[in-house]
């Protein structure tokens, strides 16, 4: 095995890192030795050194692990200062740890303020339930106030509106298909049904959610009585950690879902059932071969992936051994942790309480301040826009104002 590089300036890994050491310090160990470089042309630097990284994977494999111990890495800097400047830096820590126990304290206050307004949210998502079910009829009086406020919202023509009243009616019970559409609507959500799920959606009843008695909380589907599965309810339930996190809000655990009772193998809608005939070279006789391998579906959702449990002494020698096939799954599995959190959130922040809007497709428009990224929201010039060619070319309006209430 071939000697590792080593640094005429000595042990890389004690030099300072950029954490916690000002841009501007005097006295310091970037002041006193500034880095040499000797001088690469334009030439040299984009065909020579890039050519031998790429041509060297060992190297650039090696020069990124060093790297990558001097990330978080302390620069030293705080143990350089004078005492007394040391003890106003150690009051600070005092007084923001006293402001983090306020905001830990906040924080329960909160969840209890919400939980109390969600009581009387209740009657309210039971109302809206019935009619969608068409167990009751709205009133006189919520007919009228919804037409107003339709009227409002919407820039609909004349024309338009006559022939939506024009439409016959057909005798329907209640609002058929009404989950099925506003899960749909929902884009985090929608990505994730499936042809053969929405048969089985337009079965919900009802999605509704309770808190737990512990952070976190359940989300709950309610079903007619269908061909796919025996259970009435399936629930989602997602665990906060008891201890707030560093930004002071609730940190995700982990979650649990329903077992879901199939009817047959044919009617689980997350498996593909792959049947061949097989004959027996012997006796000639021929037998059918089922294989069933997991089909992407909604109702996955209802299996959650389960965060690994790593022992924080082993997690070290743990990330240095790992091939790069298991860092591939353990990128894969926090992706699947992360899409599982956002749908529960989605459902019970944004679906749940403005059900009706995204049954209308009135929310998608609204849209909300973490669907645009930076350049969608400012704008960002693209390849081969420049000074002269605005001068040749009209000026661009602007896109419509998103109007939200």
């Amino acid at each position: 095995m071939s000697e590792p590089i080593r640094s005429k300036h000595g042990d890389i890994s004690k030099a300072p890192t950029p954490q916690n050491t000002p841009a501007s310090l005097t006295n310091s160990y970037l002041k006193s030795q500034p880095p040499t470089v000797s001088t690469i042309n334009e030439e040299e630097s984009g065909n020579g050194i890039s050519s031998q990284l790429a041509n060297n994977p060992a190297l650039l494999s090696m020069i990124q692990g060093k790297l990558g111990t001097l990330v978080g890495q302390q620069s030293g800097y705080i143990d350089s200062l004078p005492k007394s400047v040391k003890n106003r830096v150690f009051g600070l820590k005092s007084i923001q740890q006293q402001q983090m126990k306020l905001e830990a304290e906040f924080q329960k206050e909160l969840l209890v303020l919400e939980k109390r307004f969600f009581k009387k949210y209740e009657p309210l998502y039971e109302r809206r339930k019935k009619i969608i079910n068409g167990d009751e009829e709205p009133s006189a009086g919520e007919i009228e106030e919804g037409e107003a406020l339709d009227e409002a919202d919407e820039d609909e023509d004349d024309e338009e509106k006559d022939k939506i009243e024009e439409v016959e009616d057909q005798g329907e019970k209640g609002i058929p298909g009404f989950w099925l559409t506003a899960l749909e609507n929902l884009q985090t959500v929608s990505e994730t049904i499936t042809e053969r799920d929405s048969e089985l959606l337009k079965y919900l009843n009802d999605i509704r959610m309770e808190y737990l008695s512990t952070p976190g909380f359940e989300l709950i589907f309610e079903f007619k009585e269908n061909p796919y599965f025996s259970n009435n309810i399936l629930t989602k339930t997602y665990h906060y950690q008891a201890e707030l996190g560093y930004s002071g809000d609730f940190v995700y655990d982990h979650a649990d879902g329903s077992e879901i009772n199939w009817k047959s193998k044919e009617n689980n809608v997350t498996i593909n059932i792959e049947r061949r005939k097989q004959r027996n070279k012997t006796t000639k006789q021929t037998r059918t071969i089922e294989k069933l391998t997991p089909s992407e579906s909604f109702f996955n959702f209802f299996d959650p992936p389960k965060p690994p449990k790593v022992d924080e002494s082993e997690s070290q020698d743990k990330d240095e051994d790992e091939s790069e096939e298991e860092q591939d799954e353990d990128e894969d599995l926090e992706a699947r942790l992360e899409l599982d959190y956002q749908l529960g959130e989605e459902i019970k922040d944004r679906l749940i309480p403005r059900a009706i809007d995204w049954f209308t497709g009135d929310a998608v428009g609204f849209g909300f301040p973490e669907d645009f990224d930076q350049d969608e929201e400012f704008g960002s010039e693209s390849e081969g826009d420049s000074d002269e060619d605005d001068d040749d070319e009209p000026p661009k309006e602007n896109p419509p104002e998103c109007k939200q209430q």
